[in-house]
Protein backbone atom coordinates (compact mmCIF):
# COMPACT_ATOMS: atom_id res chain seq x y z
CA UNK A 1 0.00 0.00 0.00
CA UNK A 2 2.83 1.81 0.33
CA UNK A 3 3.91 2.34 -3.16
CA UNK A 4 0.08 2.74 -4.14
CA UNK A 5 0.09 5.48 -2.32
CA UNK A 6 3.39 6.85 -4.13
CA UNK A 7 1.92 5.97 -7.26
CA UNK A 8 -1.45 8.49 -6.41
CA UNK A 9 1.11 10.72 -5.63
CA UNK A 10 2.94 10.95 -8.35
CA UNK A 11 0.11 11.04 -10.56
CA UNK A 12 -1.53 14.00 -8.55
CA UNK A 13 2.02 15.91 -9.44
CA UNK A 14 1.81 15.04 -12.60
CA UNK A 15 -2.07 16.10 -13.21
CA UNK A 16 -2.00 19.19 -11.49
CA UNK A 17 1.32 20.17 -12.66
CA UNK A 18 2.10 20.87 -9.07
CA UNK A 19 3.69 20.16 -6.08
CA UNK A 20 1.73 22.59 -3.77
CA UNK A 21 -1.52 21.70 -5.59
CA UNK A 22 -1.31 18.11 -5.39
CA UNK A 23 -0.32 18.37 -1.30
CA UNK A 24 -3.85 19.95 -1.02
CA UNK A 25 -5.51 17.38 -2.96
CA UNK A 26 -4.44 14.49 -1.14
CA UNK A 27 -4.20 16.11 2.20
CA UNK A 28 -0.47 15.74 2.84
CA UNK A 29 2.38 18.63 3.62
CA UNK A 30 4.02 19.79 0.28
CA UNK A 31 7.60 18.15 1.55
CA UNK A 32 5.56 14.76 2.03
CA UNK A 33 4.77 15.00 -1.70
CA UNK A 34 8.12 15.78 -2.79
CA UNK A 35 9.92 13.27 -0.45
CA UNK A 36 7.54 10.32 -2.14
CA UNK A 37 8.11 11.46 -5.60
CA UNK A 38 12.25 12.03 -5.00
CA UNK A 39 12.22 8.50 -3.27
CA UNK A 40 10.20 7.05 -6.40
CA UNK A 41 12.75 8.62 -9.08
CA UNK A 42 15.72 6.97 -7.11
CA UNK A 43 14.08 3.64 -7.26
CA UNK A 44 13.74 3.57 -10.79
CA UNK A 45 16.70 5.73 -11.74
CA UNK A 46 14.79 8.15 -13.90
CA UNK A 47 13.74 11.74 -13.63
CA UNK A 48 10.09 11.58 -14.05
CA UNK A 49 9.41 15.23 -13.77
CA UNK A 50 11.26 18.48 -14.85
CA UNK A 51 11.22 21.27 -12.38
CA UNK A 52 11.19 25.03 -12.29
CA UNK A 53 10.10 27.67 -9.95
CA UNK A 54 6.63 27.66 -11.49
CA UNK A 55 6.25 24.65 -13.69
CA UNK A 56 6.39 21.11 -12.99
CA UNK A 57 6.29 18.98 -16.24
CA UNK A 58 6.42 15.24 -17.23
CA UNK A 59 9.42 14.35 -18.82
CA UNK A 60 9.21 11.72 -21.44
CA UNK A 61 10.29 8.89 -18.94
CA UNK A 62 7.97 10.31 -16.94
CA UNK A 63 5.16 10.54 -19.50
CA UNK A 64 5.54 6.68 -20.08
CA UNK A 65 4.96 6.23 -16.78
CA UNK A 66 2.28 8.29 -15.92
CA UNK A 67 0.43 6.53 -18.24
CA UNK A 68 1.07 2.86 -17.56
CA UNK A 69 0.85 4.03 -13.62
CA UNK A 70 -2.71 5.56 -14.81
CA UNK A 71 -4.09 2.16 -15.53
CA UNK A 72 -2.24 0.07 -12.56
CA UNK A 73 -3.57 2.86 -9.87
CA UNK A 74 -7.12 3.14 -11.53
CA UNK A 75 -7.37 -0.77 -11.83
CA UNK A 76 -6.49 -1.36 -8.43
CA UNK A 77 -8.68 1.10 -6.80
CA UNK A 78 -11.52 -0.24 -8.88
CA UNK A 79 -10.75 -3.92 -7.54
CA UNK A 80 -10.96 -2.52 -3.82
CA UNK A 81 -14.38 -0.84 -4.57
CA UNK A 82 -15.82 -3.89 -6.15
CA UNK A 83 -14.83 -5.95 -2.97
CA UNK A 84 -15.64 -3.22 -0.57
CA UNK A 85 -19.22 -3.35 -1.90
CA UNK A 86 -19.69 -7.04 -2.30
CA UNK A 87 -18.67 -7.12 1.72
CA UNK A 88 -21.18 -4.52 1.97
CA UNK A 89 -18.96 -2.00 3.05
CA UNK A 90 -18.02 1.56 2.36
CA UNK A 91 -14.54 2.51 2.56
CA UNK A 92 -12.41 5.06 1.47
CA UNK A 93 -11.77 8.85 1.64
CA UNK A 94 -14.45 11.79 0.80
CA UNK A 95 -13.59 15.05 0.45
CA UNK A 96 -16.53 17.22 0.89
CA UNK A 97 -17.06 21.31 0.14
CA UNK A 98 -19.76 23.11 1.56
CA UNK A 99 -21.05 26.37 2.65
CA UNK A 100 -20.88 27.37 6.21
CA UNK A 101 -24.64 27.69 7.09
CA UNK A 102 -25.47 24.27 5.42
CA UNK A 103 -22.76 22.65 6.94
CA UNK A 104 -23.67 24.29 11.07
CA UNK A 105 -27.41 24.15 10.48
CA UNK A 106 -28.62 21.00 8.01
CA UNK A 107 -25.72 18.36 7.58
CA UNK A 108 -22.84 18.58 10.77
CA UNK A 109 -25.79 17.67 13.54
CA UNK A 110 -26.63 14.79 11.49
CA UNK A 111 -22.85 13.17 10.83
CA UNK A 112 -22.71 11.31 14.15
CA UNK A 113 -25.59 8.61 12.99
CA UNK A 114 -23.81 9.03 9.38
CA UNK A 115 -20.77 7.94 10.80
CA UNK A 116 -21.58 5.11 12.71
CA UNK A 117 -23.02 3.45 9.83
CA UNK A 118 -20.13 3.62 7.87
CA UNK A 119 -16.97 3.18 10.06
CA UNK A 120 -14.19 2.77 7.93
CA UNK A 121 -15.18 6.10 5.99
CA UNK A 122 -12.40 8.77 6.26
CA UNK A 123 -14.75 12.16 5.65
CA UNK A 124 -12.97 15.95 4.98
CA UNK A 125 -15.26 18.29 5.26
CA UNK A 126 -13.88 21.98 3.63
CA UNK A 127 -16.14 25.16 4.66
CA UNK A 128 -16.09 27.66 2.38
CA UNK A 129 -18.30 30.35 0.37
CA UNK A 130 -16.46 30.36 -2.53
CA UNK A 131 -16.65 28.12 -5.73
CA UNK A 132 -13.60 25.85 -5.75
CA UNK A 133 -12.28 23.79 -8.47
CA UNK A 134 -13.35 20.58 -7.26
CA UNK A 135 -10.16 18.41 -9.45
CA UNK A 136 -7.49 21.02 -8.54
CA UNK A 137 -8.29 20.63 -5.14
CA UNK A 138 -9.48 17.00 -4.95
CA UNK A 139 -13.41 17.53 -4.06
CA UNK A 140 -15.44 14.82 -4.20
CA UNK A 141 -18.88 16.65 -4.13
CA UNK A 142 -19.24 20.42 -2.93
CA UNK A 143 -22.85 21.11 -1.68
CA UNK A 144 -24.02 24.81 -2.75
CA UNK A 145 -26.35 27.36 -2.99
CA UNK A 146 -26.90 28.25 -6.35
CA UNK A 147 -29.28 29.55 -8.91
CA UNK A 148 -26.76 28.09 -12.33
CA UNK A 149 -26.30 24.48 -13.14
CA UNK A 150 -22.67 24.27 -13.64
CA UNK A 151 -22.49 21.86 -17.23
CA UNK A 152 -18.99 20.66 -16.34
CA UNK A 153 -20.07 18.68 -13.29
CA UNK A 154 -23.06 16.01 -12.88
CA UNK A 155 -25.43 17.93 -10.67
CA UNK A 156 -27.96 16.71 -7.74
CA UNK A 157 -30.89 18.81 -6.68
CA UNK A 158 -31.97 18.91 -2.67
CA UNK A 159 -34.59 21.64 -2.77
CA UNK A 160 -34.75 25.24 -2.52
CA UNK A 161 -34.53 28.04 0.39
CA UNK A 162 -36.02 31.51 0.77
CA UNK A 163 -34.62 34.83 2.33
CA UNK A 164 -36.20 36.25 5.54
CA UNK A 165 -36.12 39.34 7.33
CA UNK A 166 -35.92 39.13 11.14
CA UNK A 167 -35.04 41.58 14.08
CA UNK A 168 -35.18 41.12 17.99
CA UNK A 169 -37.92 42.00 19.85
CA UNK A 170 -35.35 44.22 21.55
CA UNK A 171 -34.34 46.50 18.57
CA UNK A 172 -38.69 46.35 16.99
CA UNK A 173 -39.27 47.98 20.55
CA UNK A 174 -36.57 50.57 20.02
CA UNK A 175 -36.91 51.44 16.40
CA UNK A 176 -40.19 50.38 15.70
CA UNK A 177 -41.56 47.77 13.32
CA UNK A 178 -41.09 48.18 9.22
CA UNK A 179 -44.27 48.46 7.21
CA UNK A 180 -43.15 48.53 3.74
CA UNK A 181 -39.74 47.68 2.03
CA UNK A 182 -39.21 51.94 1.84
CA UNK A 183 -39.06 51.68 5.43
CA UNK A 184 -35.62 50.13 5.90
CA UNK A 185 -34.28 53.13 4.65
CA UNK A 186 -35.14 54.68 7.78
CA UNK A 187 -33.73 51.92 9.84
CA UNK A 188 -30.72 49.91 10.84
CA UNK A 189 -30.06 47.35 8.80
CA UNK A 190 -27.15 44.22 8.87
CA UNK A 191 -26.67 44.26 5.26
CA UNK A 192 -23.83 41.31 3.27
CA UNK A 193 -20.70 42.09 2.44
CA UNK A 194 -19.94 39.90 -1.13
CA UNK A 195 -16.56 39.58 -0.83
CA UNK A 196 -16.18 38.41 -4.76
CA UNK A 197 -18.12 41.84 -5.87
CA UNK A 198 -16.48 43.79 -3.50
CA UNK A 199 -19.42 45.49 -2.39
CA UNK A 200 -23.06 44.80 -0.18
CA UNK A 201 -25.52 42.95 -1.73
CA UNK A 202 -29.50 45.39 -2.21
CA UNK A 203 -32.37 43.79 -0.53
CA UNK A 204 -34.85 42.84 -3.37
CA UNK A 205 -38.20 42.00 -2.06
CA UNK A 206 -41.19 40.62 -4.16
CA UNK A 207 -44.82 40.64 -3.03
CA UNK A 208 -46.98 39.43 -6.36
CA UNK A 209 -45.99 41.21 -9.44
CA UNK A 210 -44.79 44.41 -7.26
CA UNK A 211 -40.56 44.27 -6.53
CA UNK A 212 -38.88 47.17 -5.24
CA UNK A 213 -34.77 47.42 -4.74
CA UNK A 214 -33.32 49.23 -1.38
CA UNK A 215 -30.03 49.81 -1.39
CA UNK A 216 -27.98 48.47 1.18
CA UNK A 217 -26.31 51.53 2.98
CA UNK A 218 -26.19 51.14 5.99
CA UNK A 219 -23.53 51.16 8.98
CA UNK A 220 -22.96 47.86 9.42
CA UNK A 221 -22.04 45.01 6.71
CA UNK A 222 -20.80 41.60 7.42
CA UNK A 223 -19.36 38.74 4.68
CA UNK A 224 -19.95 35.76 7.16
CA UNK A 225 -23.59 34.63 7.79
CA UNK A 226 -22.97 33.62 11.41
CA UNK A 227 -21.60 36.90 12.21
CA UNK A 228 -24.71 38.01 11.04
CA UNK A 229 -27.21 36.33 12.97
CA UNK A 230 -24.84 37.02 15.75
CA UNK A 231 -25.31 40.99 15.05
CA UNK A 232 -29.30 40.28 14.91
CA UNK A 233 -29.33 38.46 17.84
CA UNK A 234 -27.75 40.87 19.68
CA UNK A 235 -30.04 43.68 18.69
CA UNK A 236 -27.90 45.88 15.80
CA UNK A 237 -30.48 45.68 13.30
CA UNK A 238 -32.90 44.01 10.43
CA UNK A 239 -31.14 41.00 8.70
CA UNK A 240 -31.58 39.35 5.84
CA UNK A 241 -30.68 35.45 5.84
CA UNK A 242 -31.74 32.04 4.69
CA UNK A 243 -34.93 30.85 6.10
CA UNK A 244 -33.37 27.42 7.49
CA UNK A 245 -30.51 29.45 9.17
CA UNK A 246 -33.16 31.44 11.03
CA UNK A 247 -35.73 29.15 11.74
CA UNK A 248 -34.64 27.74 15.08
CA UNK A 249 -34.22 31.88 16.63
CA UNK A 250 -38.14 32.51 15.09
CA UNK A 251 -39.65 29.29 17.38
CA UNK A 252 -37.64 30.39 20.66
CA UNK A 253 -38.36 34.03 20.26
CA UNK A 254 -35.18 35.36 19.56
CA UNK A 255 -36.17 36.76 16.81
CA UNK A 256 -38.88 38.32 14.92
CA UNK A 257 -40.29 37.87 10.99
CA UNK A 258 -40.29 41.42 9.54
CA UNK A 259 -42.11 42.21 6.32
CA UNK A 260 -43.47 38.60 6.23
CA UNK A 261 -45.86 39.11 2.59
CA UNK A 262 -42.53 40.47 1.35
CA UNK A 263 -39.80 37.87 0.10
CA UNK A 264 -36.65 36.83 -2.12
CA UNK A 265 -36.89 33.32 -3.41
CA UNK A 266 -33.43 31.90 -2.85
CA UNK A 267 -31.56 29.54 -4.42
CA UNK A 268 -31.55 25.83 -4.80
CA UNK A 269 -29.63 23.74 -2.76
CA UNK A 270 -27.29 21.54 -4.96
CA UNK A 271 -24.24 19.03 -4.86
CA UNK A 272 -22.07 18.77 -7.80
CA UNK A 273 -19.36 16.29 -8.19
CA UNK A 274 -17.30 14.78 -11.39
CA UNK A 275 -18.19 12.92 -13.65
CA UNK A 276 -15.27 9.96 -12.91
CA UNK A 277 -16.87 10.20 -9.27
CA UNK A 278 -20.44 9.00 -10.21
CA UNK A 279 -19.67 5.20 -9.61
CA UNK A 280 -17.96 5.58 -6.20
CA UNK A 281 -19.45 4.15 -3.67
CA UNK A 282 -18.52 6.74 -1.24
CA UNK A 283 -20.06 9.22 -3.11
CA UNK A 284 -23.04 7.83 -3.80
CA UNK A 285 -23.54 6.52 -0.45
CA UNK A 286 -22.89 10.34 0.71
CA UNK A 287 -25.06 11.62 -1.89
CA UNK A 288 -28.07 9.19 -0.12
CA UNK A 289 -27.21 10.93 3.31
CA UNK A 290 -27.57 14.49 1.77
CA UNK A 291 -31.12 13.04 -0.35
CA UNK A 292 -32.44 11.97 3.03
CA UNK A 293 -31.46 14.78 5.68
CA UNK A 294 -31.66 17.91 3.08
CA UNK A 295 -35.22 16.96 1.40
CA UNK A 296 -36.86 16.84 4.40
CA UNK A 297 -35.39 19.63 6.58
CA UNK A 298 -35.48 21.98 3.58
CA UNK A 299 -39.33 21.30 3.20
CA UNK A 300 -39.77 21.87 6.93
CA UNK A 301 -38.46 25.23 6.89
CA UNK A 302 -40.62 26.13 4.17
CA UNK A 303 -43.47 24.83 6.29
CA UNK A 304 -42.40 26.77 9.37
CA UNK A 305 -41.77 29.87 7.21
CA UNK A 306 -45.25 29.89 5.90
CA UNK A 307 -46.56 29.41 9.00
CA UNK A 308 -44.64 31.87 11.07
CA UNK A 309 -45.37 34.63 7.93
Amino acid sequence: MDKFETLRTFLSVAELESFSAAAKRLGLARSTVTTQVQSLERELGLALLNRSTRHVSLTPEGERFFNRASVLVGGLEDLAAEFRQRAGRVAGRLHVQMTESIANTLVLPRLPQFLRTYPDLILRISLSERAPDLAEEGIDIALRLSTQKDSAYRYRRFGQVSFIMTASPAYLTRYGVPRHPNDLRRHRTIDFFDADAGRTIDYVLVKGRERITVPADGVLAVDNTRAGLTCALAGLGIYEDFDFVQRPHLADGKLVRVLPDWKRPGPAVVALYPSGRQNSAPVRTFLRFLDETLGPELRHAAQETSRSA
